[in-house]
């Protein structure tokens, strides 16, 4: 970050750096540049028998939107953090203090160029939703169309980037000097950074919920429709749905009957979604979900959605598989390929020996009986242990399933996503044998290894070229050449100093020594400011060296 971005962010980093104090994080910053700010702050004691998750999310709330946003993405990504803290993320509180109407009634004239009384028949003053990036409003429209409008809050694109600002240049701090927090700061914000770009533009979410309902609404479940002629790039409307919110089952007084169909609805929903199509909603939590009737769902709040590939749904099927009929190079081989890993860059034997023992601790019997989220979770532990980086769409995925299956257990007890997705998993493994998928792997490598041969005549004449005229080069990379550097260029600089003042000692010596008379001339007052000007060059280079700089 340049230092005029530091200096002009100073004051939020210190608000920063206080609420992480007094919340029982300072320890953490010790030892890097951001204990200078640490100063007479203390934590609060009232907090300190709080489990550190706690804690985190009680700061987060603290410090206002930017970092309540990152808590909900931290929530959906146990690979960037402890499983303990993303479960603890989930309760954060998504509430902020309304804005007033007179700054929403500006917002909306000015997305629509003062042309709000030509779209609205009315727009509701009170708001039905104050989050954290963006504040709802119902309205109709003047052909009588009941809609709910999302309008970001006012400024909150500056807010948000500061504060981004900020964070990162926290995270480069903490990774530079390692402090020890059991994960990686840098990854964190550049992942939170990735997912609010979608989340400052609505029109990402309209896509998005546009194409979930094209793609997968059914008899089963549903989207709300998107107005597209109404929607900005700071305003969202979509049709207002009309049902129960999911959180309050309790209240609707839904029978057992109902509660079953309500929870199969979902599964099916959120499997073929994830299973059949590739792309999800990623957070379908019960606020996301409303019960019309007949028991159909409607999810709402398309702003994190993720897609995955087929091969690698096709990997996630297969390890699934491979518990159930107990085959540990089956589960090794969807483990690696997910993970998009190389046996060469893993302790294997270590990784046989974790994934003999996932087997065991998940299998009982055929696929019906294997346990979905708990082996979703352990596999996302394992991916930890071992410091494999999943791709991010598909820990979303993962989390979807583990999300859908937590709601569909509080409403029926007996629930087992399995049994829905059993049928998905089935048709994704018999792709991989069936010889329909044999032949076109055969087809494929066929074609591969055709191409290598047509090329290699070439390719051989090339490189003996390149011999006879000695242009070969051979590039080597030297793991951690990049401190090697580091140490080369301060050492060549403390050289360099280290010559400087002893230039600086020598030529005031010689002045000194030059003067003969027994009264200081010029010369001699030169010699010693020149001995003053060394020794504050020395101290100065200490000081800079015991920075770490």
């Amino acid at each position: 970050m340049p230092t005029t971005q530091i200096i002009r962010n100073l004051p939020r980093m210190k608000e920063i750096v206080s609420v992480a104090v007094r919340f029982g994080f300072g320890e953490a910053l010790r030892g890097t540049k951001l204990g200078n700010l640490l100063g007479r702050i203390k934590p609060d004691h009232a907090i300190k028998n709080t489990p550190p998750q706690v804690r985190f999310r009680l700061a987060l709330e603290e410090l206002g939107p930017t970092f309540m946003k990152l808590g909900q993405v931290l929530s959906m990504r146990p690979d960037l953090i402890p499983p303990e803290w993303s479960e603890e993320l989930t309760h954060l509180q998504d509430s902020c203090p309304t804005v007033p109407w007179g700054e929403i009634e500006k917002e909306l004239e000015q997305e629509y160029l003062d042309a709000v009384s030509a779209k609205f028949a009315s727009v509701e003053e009170t708001s039905i939703g104050d989050g954290s990036i963006a504040q709802v409003h119902r309205a109709t429209t003047v052909s009588g169309k009941k809609v709910v409008l999302k309008i970001l809050r006012p400024h909150i694109e500056k807010i948000v980037r500061s504060d981004l600002q900020v964070l990162e240049s926290i995270a480069t701090l903490l990774n530079y000097h390692g402090a020890k927090l059991g994960f990686d700061p840098k990854d964190v914000i550049d992942t939170f950074a990735e997912a609010l770009e979608h989340e400052l533009d609505l029109r990402h979410e309209a896509n998005s919920t546009q194409m979930l309902k094209s793609t997968t609404s059914d008899e089963a479940a549903t989207f709300p429709d998107v107005f597209v002629e109404l929607s900005t790039r700071r305003i969202l409307a979509i049709e207002e749905v009309c049902g129960t919110e999911l959180t309050k089952w309790k209240d609707a007084g839904f029978t057992q009957e109902q509660r079953d169909k309500i929870v199969s609805n979902g599964a099916h929903a959120v499997v073929k979604q994830t299973l059949e199509v590739g792309f999800f909603h990623a957070d379908p939590h019960p606020g996301n979900i409303f019960v019309l009737e007949n028991e159909k769902l409607c999810f709402i709040d398309c702003g994190m959605t993720g897609r995955v590939e087929e091969s690698m749904r096709k990997d996630l099927a297969m390890l699934l598989y491979g518990v159930s009929e107990k085959n540990l190079d089956t589960v090794m081989h969807a483990f690696l390929r997910l993970g998009g890993i190389s046996p060469d860059d893993i302790d294997e034997r270590l990784l046989r020996k974790d994934l003999q023992d996932f087997i065991e601790r998940f299998t009982q019997g055929s696929l019906a009986d294997v346990d979905m989220g708990s082996m979703l979770r352990a596999f996302l532990e394992g991916l930890r242990k071992h410091n494999v980086k999943c791709p991010g769409d598909l820990i979303l995925m993962i989390k979807a399933l583990i999300t859908i299956e937590g709601v569909g257990k509080q409403l029926s007890p007996e629930f087992n996503l399995i049994d829905y997705a059993k049928p998905t998993i089935e048709i994704l493994v018999k792709s991989q044998y069936g010889f329909g998928a044999i032949k076109e792997r055969s087809l494929a490598s066929a074609q591969l290894w055709a191409q290598l041969a047509e090329r290699l005549p070439d390719d051989a004449t090339r490189i003996l070229d390149r011999i006879r005229r000695n242009k070969v080069r051979l590039n080597v990379d030297v793991e951690s050449i990049e401190h090697m550097t580091e140490a080369v260029d301060r050492t060549s600089k403390n050289i360099s100093w280290a010559m400087i003042i002893s230039a600086l000692i020598v030529g005031s010596s010689i002045m000194v020594l030059a003067n003969k008379a027994e009264v200081m001339d010029t010369r001699a007052y030169l010699g010693l400011s020149g001995y003053l000007f060394a020794g504050t060059l020395g101290v100065w280079r200490v000081i800079q060296q015991m920075r770490g700089k």
